[in-house]
């Protein structure tokens, strides 16, 4: 019996699925190696309603909540895990505006970005910054009328969003978060590197250069920066761990097939006890990283003072299970997964991204240790 998912989720998860074979299918490979048009792959989504699934209603979306966006990562992940990142950046700025914004925010830019007509993400690590915040060198000045001057690293999709949410320091040297739109400020605007990373690969990551950007006061979210921060990463994390579960579907797809196939010493490679066992190890780790993930989503509203504890515990926990079992599906193929462009090959370099992408496994192990109280 499904412990979480009612029947009209479940027949959701059927659609996420459906949406998947139709549109990704023929495009997952291109989407990685940049021939197909991840911007315009993301406006489907939008367009289908998709992108909108957890946003409220008066503001053009569907009104549901976390819990719809994760089903639909891990159908999409399955092709495609890299996707994880960039609709989780995009989820997470949502999520923020929608906890910490203001009326205007809100009726301004969510519509925007439910439909896909505008694209939205992170800003927070530089050089000498990552997850301790406090190093950030990004600065705000002024009251009524802003100035920022900020370089950042690692911008998810920054050649193309068009909304970003910045880490910065005020002048009494407080962390503050302020919403960057780039149609009305993109003079002040510079693409930098983009990042080709070992795996996410259809993720574009770029740095990104504010200089004296004025920037509106009505774009200031309210709120103390650094728990602003740590909340979208929370949602980020669990995004990208339903990204996880769909990247173990798809190795746990290639490990079966190849072993039900492969044949040596007279039988399939399926019937020796070493490749049951690790298949074996993966189904339980993959069913109880979906749960675990599905909890964190539902905890966003359900139970919100457990919700970062449980994104920390998604998080880690996803992400190293995929990362130990897309290495044993490898294994399991043996020299035919060994090929540069191989999916399984693939799917191994995501997962090890996966570790380290929206915060290391270390930090979330600081953070529940935080949160335990320990």
């Amino acid at each position: 019996m499904n412990t979480l998912l009612n029947s009209a989720q479940q027949a959701q998860v059927d659609q996420f699925r459906s949406f998947a074979r139709q549109h990704l299918t023929s495009v997952s490979e291109k989407l990685v190696s940049r021939e197909a048009c991840l911007k315009e792959f993301l406006q489907k989504l939008g367009q289908q309603g998709y992108l909108g699934l957890h946003v409220a209603k008066e503001y053009g979306g569907s009104g549901g909540t976390l819990l719809d966006v994760v089903l639909l990562v891990e159908a999409l992940a399955e092709m495609e895990p890299g996707l994880g990142l960039t609709i989780g950046n995009h989820v997470a700025v949502i999520e923020t505006i929608q906890k910490f914004g203001t009326e205007q925010q809100k009726s301004k830019y969510l519509p925007l970005l439910a439909r896909g007509e505008q694209f939205a993400t992170l800003a927070f690590s530089e050089e000498s910054a990552g997850t301790d915040f406090q190093a950030v060198q990004a600065t705000v000045r002024g009251a009524s009328d802003l100035t920022l001057t900020a370089s950042k690293r690692w911008v998810v999709t920054g050649d193309f969003a068009g909304l970003f949410l910045v880490l910065a320091k005020s002048e009494e040297n407080k962390l503050v978060m302020v919403l960057v739109d780039r149609a009305a400020d993109g003079a002040a605007f510079e693409l930098l590197k983009d990042h080709k990373l070992m795996g996410l690969s259809s993720a574009y990551v770029n740095d990104v250069e504010f200089t004296d950007l004025p920037v509106n006061a009505t774009n200031k979210i309210v709120g103390d920066g650094a728990e602003v921060a740590l909340f979208a990463m929370d949602v980020a994390k669990v995004v990208l761990a339903s990204a996880a579960i769909g990247l173990i579907d798809g190795a746990k797809g290639q490990a079966v097939g190849h072993a039900r196939e492969r044949e040596q010493f007279g039988t399939t490679i399926g019937q020796f006890q070493g490749v049951q066992w690790k298949l074996a190890d993966l189904e339980c780790d993959r069913v109880g990283a979906r749960l675990l993930v599905q909890r964190a989503a539902w905890s966003l509203h359900g139970e919100p003072g457990l919700f970062r504890q449980y994104a920390s515990m998604c998080k880690f926990f996803a992400a190293r299970a995929a990362r130990l079992h897309s290495g044993e599906a490898l294994q399991i193929m043996g020299a035919a997964g060994l090929e540069a462009n191989s999916l399984t090959a693939r799917f191994y370099n995501d997962a090890k991204m996966m570790e380290v992408a929206e915060g290391t496994s270390e930090f979330q192990k600081m953070l529940l240790v935080k949160e335990l109280n320990i």
